[in-house]
């Protein structure tokens, strides 16, 4: 004969695997920043002449030059102005130039971020910036002069040409006058 099976109790408080609590993490605080506004992103552009523009940006359209006396493209903006007035660099940046121009008289290039260049023309011959130099939006980098023997027609202005990656682009979408 078989031996009697063995019975044993079970005592389910005993078989059931006990639950761990894991130790609570204490995760720091993060303060979050508040996005950036959309202008904070861009650099500060000035206007770098108080004047009226009687030539527009046109790589377009021909225009008409009365001192040339020919239909041309123009690609910048000229703001007339009393001689002398002082010409502001519309942003910050590093002076790649100052030059005396045959066409387009005594001329300052400034480098910016983004790939822009800015173009200041028919400035009066002593300019008070010089190659090599950083400048901040707003600095003086000259006067409104007559020295543009290719708009001398005009008298007094400021030619003002903005370019991109070497495109040139409308000074209007460059500054928000």
């Amino acid at each position: 004969p078989t031996p009697p099976a063995r019975q044993t109790e079970r005592n389910d408080a005993q078989w059931t695997a006990p639950v761990l609590q894991p130790e609570p993490i204490e995760v720091p605080a993060v303060e979050e920043e508040p996005a950036p506004e959309p202008e904070d992103l861009l650099p500060q552009v000035v206007s770098p002449l108080d004047g009226t523009t009687v030539t527009v940006f046109s790589m377009t359209e021909l225009l008409y030059d009365q001192t040339m006396a020919d239909w041309r493209t123009h690609n910048g903006i000229d703001v007339q102005a009393e001689e002398g007035a002082a010409v502001k660099t519309a942003a910050d940046g590093t002076v790649v130039s100052v030059t005396d121009d045959e066409l387009m008289g005594t001329t300052v290039v400034i480098e910016h971020s983004g790939g822009y260049t800015t173009h200041y023309s028919s400035l009066q011959a002593d300019v008070p910036v010089a190659e090599g130099q950083s400048v901040h939006a707003g600095d003086v980098i000259g006067c409104v002069g007559s020295t543009s023997a290719a708009e001398s027609e005009m008298g007094p202005h400021l030619h003002f040409s903005v370019s991109q990656n070497g495109s040139a682009i409308d000074p209007h979408a460059y500054i928000d006058e």
